[in-house]
């Protein structure tokens, strides 16, 4: 890993460190391939089968309440592991709309398996912050938990950002 690459991941892991505290954590398990993901400070939405799931079998499952989104993504990925994975993953964010350029994006390693890709996308008249948790399972998928939130304020930011340092994907 370059010097360039390495600064906006220990930006990220500063920002990461930092204590916050919420009340509400998502945490939904999934079967075949079998993991759970846990998500302190996102609420725990109700989660269903992903509306496009018939045609397109990765995307597993979708949740949505007020200001939040989260999805569940398992693309297969025979013999990848959780870094392999998140790699890949991360290689694809900018062909995706409203994603800012890779500098933009902070990256970290939350534990041995799990990592996160967190950034404000601004959009006319609001900001979408946007967190992918990534990882592996069973040696056969990759992970991708997208959250989002909409968001009012440049204030909103921080604490977006600040949240998810307890955040994991473990196998079931």
């Amino acid at each position: 890993m370059t010097k360039a690459a390495l600064l906006p991941l220990a930006a990220a892991l500063a920002v990461l460190a930092a204590p916050h505290s919420s009340a509400e954590e998502f945490v939904f398990a999934v079967t075949a391939p079998g993991f759970k993901v846990t998500i302190p400070n996102l609420p725990p939405l109700r989660m269903s089968p992903h509306p496009m799931q018939a045609t397109h079998p990765h995307l597993r499952f979708m949740g949505a309440e007020g200001a939040y989104t989260i999805s569940v993504i398992t693309p297969r990925a025979a013999g990848m592991s959780a870094l392999e994975c998140a790699s890949a993953i991360l290689r694809t964010l900018g062909a995706r709309p409203n994603v800012p350029p890779a500098a933009e994006l902070y990256r970290a390693r939350l534990d041995d398996s799990t990592y996160v890709v967190l950034y404000a996308a601004h959009l006319p008249g609001f900001l979408h912050l946007n967190a992918h948790f990534l990882s592996a399972a069973a040696g056969t998928h990759c992970i991708e938990v997208h959250a989002s939130k909409i968001a009012n304020s440049l204030e909103d930011i921080d604490p977006w950002f600040k949240g998810f340092s307890k955040a994991k994907i473990e196998p079931d």
